[in-house]
């Protein structure tokens, strides 16, 4: 052991376990299919207290990261960490430089768990957020055939009573096929439920973007996301100007770097913490995204309650929320988020405000 920045004597762990998610319910976007994810549990130690965070893996990164690569990392760079407190969080980044976003995410995460319960306040505290700000998250409905699409917006209108519905488009059938779901899904869906757009970059040609815009104006949409594959964002700008609906970048927004190439293309970015590179990273997303004037939307990969808690921690600072997969889970792992008229909330105990919900199996499940 060594003296911390601080004059104190510690030894901080790490362990580094499978985490394997199953969805209730496949997952279809303009890419592919997913059932479920390859995930990690990230578990920090000192002083008797343990602090948890979550690693997804992400494709938003380069390079891609696995928790193949995740695993390798984090054990990596336990010796590192070993002589420094879980609170000095500036010495950790320095530290853990060569990471991975997603991989340090998980790692942060954990040490923000840690010292919301090292000080016994929730995270959402330490990070000086307001819970009553928290706004209603979108349930997500997948690329599905419209009688499908129609079983499961029921279904979770009867189970969830959510106060908005994210559709995904951009479905490899074309734009008609789009249109045939979001009619399907708007002739079952309550008028006081709003309905929004994720396209993933699905639609081809800006003219195609164009049309589905101008479509879904006039079918009462809140939104779009991601309207055209992020390798074409020189074209944004063409599809900003006249544009009949806000524009929220996903996959084109992936660190605090990209938020101003995008002012003055889009409405707004979607922050998600995995791909941003943590809970301290995602806040300088969010202050850089206000002091050019748009909007914030904080979303998910494929995650469980306890990093769906990491982000439910920021978001009193979030417009919007999509923080829905832990929703979509059979089961899932951990407890202790609660789900109040559409709202994903955290609990006022400290820490992250989670706990393991069922045993950890030993198997994978594989994205398709």
């Amino acid at each position: 052991m060594a003296e911390s920045l601080h004059g104190t004597l510690f030894l901080m762990q790490i362990r580094v376990e499978p985490l394997p998610l199953v969805k209730r319910y496949p997952l279809t976007i303009s890419r592919g299919t997913s059932s479920g994810s390859s995930n990690l549990k990230i578990t920090v130690t000192h002083d008797d207290i343990m602090g948890f965070g979550e690693f997804t893996p992400v494709s938003q990164t380069t390079p891609v990261e696995t928790h193949e690569t995740a695993t390798a990392q984090l054990t990596e760079i336990q010796p590192l960490l070993e002589a420094i407190s879980p609170w000095e969080f500036q010495a950790i980044e320095e530290a853990t430089e060569p990471m991975g976003r997603a991989a340090f995410c998980a790692l942060e995460m954990a040490l923000h768990d840690w010292v919301g319960k090292y000080w016994g306040v929730p995270v959402y505290q330490l990070l000086g957020g307001d819970k009553r700000r928290i706004v209603p998250t979108s349930v997500t409905i997948g690329i599905l055939p419209p009688d499908e699409a129609q079983e499961r917006v029921l279904e979770y209108l009867s189970r969830l009573r959510p106060r908005s519905l994210k559709i995904k488009l951009g479905s490899p059938a074309g734009i008609e096929a789009d249109k045939a779901l979001l009619s399907a899904v708007r002739a079952v869906t309550p008028a006081d439920v709003s309905l929004r757009v994720d396209a993933n970059g699905g639609w081809q040609t800006i003219a195609e973007a164009q049309a589905m815009l101008h479509w879904l104006a006039g079918q009462g949409v809140e939104y779009v996301e991601q309207p055209l594959h992020h390798s074409r964002d020189t074209e944004l700008p063409a599809l900003f100007v006249g544009r009949p609906l806000p524009l929220f970048a996903d996959e084109s927004c992936r660190l605090p770097a990209d938020v101003a190439r995008l002012a003055g293309c889009v409405d707004g970015v979607n922050l998600k913490l995995m791909k941003a590179g943590g809970i301290r990273a995602g806040l300088r997303l969010i202050h850089t995204a206000k002091a050019h004037e748009l909007s914030v939307m904080m979303g998910c990969f494929g995650e469980s309650s306890l990093a769906i808690a990491a982000s439910v921690a920021l978001s009193p600072y979030a417009d919007f929320l999509d923080l829905d997969s832990h929703l979509n889970l059979n089961p899932d792992p951990f407890t202790g988020l609660l789900w109040s008229e559409g709202r994903v909330l955290p609990n006022d105990t400290p820490g992250l405000g989670v706990t393991s919900a069922t045993p950890i199996a030993s198997h994978e499940i594989k994205d398709k």
